[in-house]
């Protein structure tokens, strides 16, 4: 492949740069070995720009993901449109990406790779937009995937600091329970940029009229993840935040990442009992 600057998606916008610089860097480089892998293909089958996946036999599939299998699998994953545990359920293929490391060892998952993908593609794609869905379903996926780390360090943060705090979907899904069963605290985790912050508002806002109807007597968190460049802007962010409960049941508390030993002081004030305390009031009442 040519230099940097003739990368083809090098003009498409990336919309949350600012938060998550990094992701973008690593969905270039993707991207890049994935347009090199495919522009190596031969005319009859890349004519014009034009993918022809419809004139592509197994074989030279396979040949084409054995060329660089850590990303192709990625890359027809998600072109395809399936996750993980859609590919396990309709083809019998468990964990996908596992594949990755095994491609050239694993005859069958290979086989069953080939068959399925080729199943679901178009006869004919434009190398562009092959590009273009790979690029934003992996990240929304990596979003995702990132969001939920951030979610694990926050239950981790209040764990070690003695309180019993998981994940819960019933009756609601809550990011953060605190107990598990019968929550006296509800924590919902997001992280966005300025740009958003009216939608995650209304978020925030939405989800804590469902937890007013589930958990009634539980106090309220909203914990905010932002770029560290807008934490200098905590104060405009978090009236906005409060504005939008103008006229309902106020937040008990609007925080940022670098402020959850404020909810440990919050937890304290509120008298919600750690893990260990909890477990002693039941033995010894």
């Amino acid at each position: 492949m040519g230099p940097e600057e003739n990368f083809i998606l090098k003009d498409h916008p990336r919309p949350n740069i600012t938060e998550l610089p990094g992701l973008y860097a690593e969905l270039d480089a993707l991207a890049e070995r994935v347009e090199k892998v495919i522009r190596g293909l031969p005319n009859r089958l890349l004519d014009e720009e034009i993918i022809q996946f419809g004139e592509m036999s197994k074989s030279e599939f396979e040949q084409l993901v054995s060329k660089d299998p850590d990303v192709m699998i990625i890359a027809f994953t998600r072109v395809c449109g399936l996750s993980d545990r859609e590919f396990s359920r309709l083809f019998g293929l468990r964990d996908v990406y596992k594949l990755r490391g095994s491609w050239h060892t694993d005859e069958e998952g290979r086989s069953i790779f080939a068959r399925s993908v080729m199943s679901l593609l178009p006869k004919r794609m434009h190398i562009e937009t092959f590009l273009y869905t790979f690029y934003k379903m992996w990240e929304e996926h990596q979003k995702r995937h990132r969001r939920a780390k951030y979610e694990d360090e926050v239950r981790a943060f209040f764990e070690a600091h003695g309180y019993d705090c998981k994940k819960i979907t019933r009756p609601i899904e809550v990011n953060g329970a605190i107990p598990p069963k019968n929550p006296l605290v509800v924590m919902q985790v997001r992280t966005g940029v300025r740009k958003d912050l009216v939608k995650r508002a209304k978020e925030f806002s939405s989800e804590f009229d469902n937890s007013i109807n589930a958990f009634p007597k539980a106090k309220f968190i909203v914990i905010f993840r932002v770029p560290l460049h807008e934490l200098g802007r905590r104060d405009e962010i978090r009236q906005v935040i409060i504005e939008q409960r103008r006229e309902k049941r106020p937040y008990d508390a609007v925080l940022f990442q670098d402020e959850l030993e404020n909810a440990l002081k919050k937890l304290e004030e509120w008298g919600i009992p750690k893990t260990g305390v909890a477990m002693f009031a039941q033995d010894h009442p």
